[in-house]
């Protein structure tokens, strides 16, 4: 089951969880032609924001490194027209591993009086709760996605853990393969 989330500690939860993430991908419009982007604003409200569209802590954070990664590209940011618009979602699913392992067990027989041995699989089973952060990048004028990127990772066990420097190492792991603007205004 997926549920959307917009609270900012269950990405920090998905990132501080994680030494490394355990996979950022990217997908690009292949018709798209950035060197005619020059400027990106964010979509309002994001998906990381509450229902309400009250902006919340992750959502800031979010915004603050992907506008450091992205003007470190070369694109401005702007109020109001832009180039590209900038969305966010999150994600998180229940995951239900199992795991076989070999074992040896032993026994006595008490109407046969003698010893048994015979093999034997235990198995483990663990569960928990991964989480995908998307950055979205809209071309404005077309309304259409030209750039996706992911990150996803294994949630924490400790809950609300706000891991700010992590959201951000997130984002930059994500934007890594965005398109470098080649000409400055």
């Amino acid at each position: 089951m997926i549920r959307h989330i917009t609270a900012w500690p269950l990405l920090a939860l998905a990132l501080s969880g994680c030494a490394t993430l355990s996979r950022v991908d990217v997908a690009r419009d292949p018709l798209a032609d950035f060197s005619g982007y020059a400027t990106f604003a964010f979509h309002s409200p994001l998906g990381t924001d509450r229902a309400d569209g009250t902006g919340t802590i992750l959502s800031q954070t979010l915004r603050q490194a992907t506008r450091a990664e992205l003007e470190g590209r070369g694109y401005r940011y702007v109020e109001g027209d832009a180039d590209l618009r900038v969305n966010f979602y999150i994600e998180t699913r229940e995951v239900i591993e199992g795991l076989r392992r070999p074992g040896v067990g032993i026994g006595y027989g008490v109407f046969h009086r003698h010893y048994r041995v015979w093999a034997d699989y235990e198995t483990d089973v663990r569960q928990y709760t991964e989480g995908t952060l998307h950055i979205d990048v809209i071309d404005a004028a077309r309304g259409q996605l030209v750039w996706e990127g992911l990150a996803q990772g294994r949630l924490a066990e400790h809950d609300f853990a706000f891991a700010r420097d992590e959201v951000a190492q997130a984002v930059v792991s994500v934007l890594a393969e965005f398109p470098v603007r080649a000409t400055q205004d």
